[in-house]
């Protein structure tokens, strides 16, 4: 029988009682857990606990196991995205997080179509976290990707850390991406619908960022952000500890 994975960022490091939230106690009541059964909790930052179900009725309740590291240390990966229209932007967190991203660097490109106002931000960062936690969940990741609020592209790399790997994916590239030694993070930057403008292309390549192809085809962003952290961890995984 399969064990079902809830977050918990509650999670006690010694164990113990641990109250759900809603979203974790919505999942509990649509899968029908009934009182005894087994389940993994895991607080989005790397740690897991095998738990059972103590309650449900008002709140869901767990008894947790002393809580454990999942997994080693990795290449922290970063991607850097220009904000896409509509829904999309949700299926790009989404595959991000099954495909082991740390965190999201939400971009205003200059041709990104979508203008976040200051009032709306915080709401969709929530809404973005809670799609990042249930991926999470679902491919059995211990720890959820940072969600951060969107700056320019200019703003970004005045923050960028020293030592940093950058790649940016364009739709002119024509060089495979190499990686040749294990970096400690990898910045991957992908651009909105038309693409990165000169300017910023000129910004990224300045940092150190490498252009690097994706193929012939113009993707969509949702393909290109799947295609490119693809890319970004079988360059990586000879690299990473097993």
């Amino acid at each position: 029988m399969t064990v079902r994975r809830l977050y918990a960022p509650n999670l006690p490091e010694q164990g113990g009682m641990v109250t759900l939230e809603e979203g974790a106690s919505r999942h509990v009541r649509v899968l029908r857990l009934r009182v005894g059964e087994e389940v993994e909790l895991f607080d989005g930052l790397g740690r897991v606990a095998a738990a059972r179900v103590e309650s449900i009725g008002g709140e869901v309740t767990c008894r947790a196991d002393e809580a454990t590291v999942a997994e080693p240390r990795h290449t922290r990966v970063v991607l850097m995205l220009a904000i896409p229209k509509g829904s999309t932007l949700d299926d790009c967190v989404r595959m991000a997080t099954e495909l082991g991203v740390h965190e999201v660097a939400l971009m205003q490109a200059d041709r990104s179509v979508p203008r976040w106002d200051v009032e709306r931000t915080r709401s969709r960062i929530e809404r973005l976290t809670r799609i990042a936690a249930e991926a999470s969940a679902q491919c059995e990741r211990a720890d959820i990707p940072i969600i951060h609020g969107p700056k320019s592209c200019a703003e970004h790399l005045a923050e960028l850390p020293t030592g940093v790997f950058g790649v940016v994916f364009g739709a002119r590239a024509t060089e495979a991406l190499v990686i040749d030694e294990t970096p400690e993070q990898v910045w991957c930057a992908v651009g909105p619908e038309g693409g990165f403008s000169d300017a910023e292309l000129a910004s990224l390549q300045a940092a150190g960022f490498t252009a690097a192809s994706l193929g012939k085809s113009i993707l969509r962003v949702d393909t290109a952000v799947a295609a490119a952290l693809t890319v970004v961890q079988d360059r990586l995984r000879p690299l990473q500890p097993r």
